[in-house]
């Protein structure tokens, strides 16, 4: 056997992918498909089965015609189990000229299989190399099936079941089977269903059919031609027993083209009966059938029990209604008493009182830290520390340059050379005068002078040493032993002009005791306050890096003021102490999650606080305060 064309094989599977991912809308991928199969294969013939109430049906071929025997040989193969399938489809037993492939893997209850013929000369190695591209071939195939079960199963199994619901409700024969006709008409949307039966033994007498209920008609005729027609049509394959697809290609041109006859199978042996199912457009057939494979194994099981209720005699039916009745109301009744009872379990379990606990996002932060402060509107000289760094108590940090500062003391320092010149001066002319001078008014003057000179000198030293000690404390040092905490500090700091009391970082003892920052949020604070009245509270907490591990702390305080913060809306702060053992390596500003309780609430308390709260809230906002009147004397009559 030739080697099929890559080109043609690789065109073909890109082509039939392409629809197989649209949903196959036209439904055109399983003709395509065959069609495509039987070049690339070199194949004598390629059909398309479907294993229909467990028998295979064919519903395309292309090619020769196979021989019945050894057609049936490769559909009993094709829709073997898998165990037996994989030990037939091995090299040694492909000698009888069949290869097959069966999909969808995802769906076993619904069996679609692909089946290559070949002359039965054809070597073992070709009938191999033509096996691996059917699965090729099946796997696009399955790609098919999922995308159109997607859109086909929208809708489907409801109304099934809704049609299961009618049959089971049906209180004749003549309704029942009308219900089954109708219902695989609406289903398979087909122009025609019909529903026979004959003898047991038509199976080897050639006995005629009898339609006994046809959709769209409410009684049936055994005169009309067109009954009789459908008869014959019945007639010869009912006694197969097996489902079968053909296309009619009848004289009259009324009678749809494309014919589908099922065994129905029922619960009498006496009996066997059989669906006809016809459409005269033979687009989406392979769709059709499928969706015969998926609902009628319901659609029968609910015709049966009903046909077997309804074979029943009437007194029976009637005292079996009776106790049906009376179960049903014990039912209600019980079922009435199981929700009481339910209802007063809920309304007891929600009085219990169960422990409240507020939530509260927190940071953990040291307790010995200090903010390192700019002292003066200055800019930064020298960094003499970087972040992370320990440093000890006085060691120095940052050293400050203050421009307007340095200006001061110069100035000072000029108008204190100014004071001692003119202090010696009025010396020497003080020591000039004559202790017998007649002029006491200039010596007083002289006095007066000088005095003031030197109070003006006092002043200015003053002045001096506090402009210096300004000038050392541009030399910020450390007030505690700890670690240096802040960002890139030389990227963040240099260069930039600062104020008196701006943050430059800060210094914090990480070996030291550790404390629990919380935001409370406001309207919780009330719960929080209350709990506080009794001491401290033991609460727990944990880091949200560690949600696993619980711990434990003890609040302590709450402040009155309320923050407004971005994340969380208007919050209360408060701290909790805890043990730094607990943590084997703190991290400042790690985020935890804390859980404050606050005492014990009724369990329905707990579930529809928010409500309670808002119910609360509202009828307070709308009450208004009784108006207090007080007498008009003038008057005589009360004024509010």
């Amino acid at each position: 056997m030739s080697e099929p064309s890559i080109e043609s094989t690789d065109w073909a599977l890109d082509e039939l992918e392409a629809i197989a991912r649209a949903a196959d809308p036209q439904n055109l991928f399983y003709r395509r498909l065959i069609e495509a199969l039987l070049p690339i294969l070199r194949a004598d013939c390629v059909l398309l089965a479907i294993e229909l109430e467990s028998k295979p049906l064919v519903l395309y071929s292309v090619g020769k015609t196979p021989d019945p025997s050894s057609l049936q040989a490769g559909l009993i193969r094709a829709f073997s189990k898998p165990a037996a399938e994989a030990s037939t489809n091995t090299g040694s037993n492909l000698s009888d000229g069949w290869i097959s492939t069966r999909f969808p893997k995802t769906n076993q209850a619904m069996p679609l299989a692909l089946l290559a013929g070949f002359d039965k000369q054809t070597p073992a190695e070709g009938l191999s190399g033509a096996k691996n591209l059917l699965d090729a071939f099946g796997e696009v195939c399955e790609v098919r099936e999922v995308y159109v079960e997607n859109t086909r199963a929208v809708g489907l199994w409801k109304k099934a079941a809704s049609r299961c619901q009618d049959l089971s409700n049906a209180s004749s024969h003549e309704q029942l089977r009308r219900g089954v006709v109708e219902a695989v008409r609406d289903a398979l949307q087909a122009d025609r269903a019909s529903l026979f039966h004959g003898l047991a033994h038509a199976r080897e007498q050639a006995h005629s059919a009898s339609m006994i209920a046809c959709s769209g008609a409410a009684s049936i005729d055994p005169n009309s031609s067109l009954v009789r027609e459908l008869e014959q049509l019945v007639e010869g394959n009912l006694a197969e027993n097996q489902p079968k697809l053909w296309n009619a290609t009848p004289a009259q041109a009324v009678v749809p083209r494309y014919c589908l006859l099922i065994p129905w199978p029922s619960g009498p042996q006496t009996t066997v009966h059989a669906l006809l199912v016809e459409w005269s457009d033979p687009q989406a057939i392979i769709d059709r059938v499928q969706r015969a494979s998926n609902l009628f194994p319901m659609l029968n099981t609910a015709w049966q029990n009903q046909n077997r209720w309804l074979h029943l005699p009437a007194s029976v039916q009637e005292k079996a209604n009776r106790r049906n009745a009376s179960v049903s109301r014990s039912r209600v009744f019980s079922k009435r008493l199981v929700g009481l009872g339910c209802l007063a379990s809920l309304v007891a379990l929600a009085m219990i009182p169960f422990p409240y606990y507020i939530q509260a996002e927190a940071y953990l932060e040291p307790i010995e830290q200090r903010f390192i402060h700019a002292s003066a509107d200055s800019f930064i000289q020298e960094l003499l520390v970087r972040e992370g760094q320990s440093v000890r108590q006085a060691e120095p940090l940052v050293e400050l340059r203050s421009p307007s500062l340095e200006l001061q003391i110069e100035e000072l320092a000029g108008q204190l050379r100014a004071l001692g010149e003119k202090n010696n001066g009025l010396r020497v002319a003080v020591n000039q005068l004559s202790p017998n001078n007649a002029d006491p008014a200039n010596q007083t003057r002289l006095s007066a002078e000088l005095k003031l000179i030197e109070i003006q000198e006092s002043q200015a030293l003053k002045k001096q040493q506090f402009l210096l000690k300004q000038k050392r404390e541009l030399l910020l040092e450390s007030p505690i032993q700890g670690m240096v905490v802040g960002g890139d500090l030389k990227r963040e700091l240099s260069d930039r002009p600062l104020q008196r009391g701006d943050v430059l970082f800060r210094v914090a003892d990480l070996q030291g005791p550790w404390q629990l920052k919380l935001f409370v949020a406001d309207r919780d604070g009330g719960y929080v306050e209350q709990a506080l009245k009794n001491g401290p509270v033991d609460i727990d907490w944990g880091l949200e890096n560690s949600t696993r591990q619980s711990l434990q702390a003890k609040l302590s305080t709450m402040t009155r003021e309320v923050d407004q913060r971005p994340s969380l809306g208007p919050c209360r702060r408060a701290t909790a102490s805890l043990d730094s053992s607990q943590l084997d390596q703190p991290v400042i500003g790690a985020v935890a999650y804390a859980r404050i309780p606050c005492g014990r609430r009724p369990l329905w308390f707990i579930w529809s606080r928010p409500l309670v709260e808002f119910l609360q809230k509202r009828f307070w906002l709308t009450s208004t305060p009784q108006s207090k009147t007080q007498p008009d004397v003038s008057q005589g009559n009360s004024v509010p």
